[in-house]
């Protein structure tokens, strides 16, 4: 469950992210917005969680910035990468 909630987690922050920051030049801005804002929250659960799930929610602080960096891949893939459909 902790995987799929944070995968809508940052999938909300990157789209938070491109309203706050709609210029196409932006994209560090906006990573870095997204990753500090899921690790925060990753590691705020983690805190306030007990058991099975404080080790599950610090397991995930780990690969944040990677399930970051795939999401974002997969949402918003460079441009030479992009096909028309």
């Amino acid at each position: 469950m902790p995987w799929a909630l944070i995968v809508q987690l940052i999938v909300s922050l990157m789209q938070l992210a491109e309203k706050i920051l709609p210029e196409k030049g932006e994209g560090f801005q906006k990573k870095e917005l997204v990753t500090e804002s899921a690790k925060f929250i990753v590691d705020t659960m983690a805190t306030v969680s007990t058991g099975g799930q404080k080790e599950t929610w610090e397991r995930i602080a780990e690969p944040v910035s990677k399930i970051i960096d795939e999401t974002a891949g997969l949402l918003f893939p460079p441009l030479d990468k992009r096909q028309d459909i």
